[in-house]
């Protein structure tokens, strides 16, 4: 099986509640930016 790592992938690890808000408030509402994103296709 060949190994790879996902280009400019990012582990973080949620230490406090303020984490956790700012990383689920991502995840929660990125998709909403995707047709602006530069690689969107419809």
């Amino acid at each position: 099986m060949d190994k790879f790592w996902q280009h400019n992938y990012y582990e973080h690890i949620i230490r406090n509640e303020q984490s956790y808000q700012n990383i689920s408030g991502y995840i929660i509402h990125n998709p909403e930016k995707w047709q602006d994103d530069k690689f969107y296709l419809e």
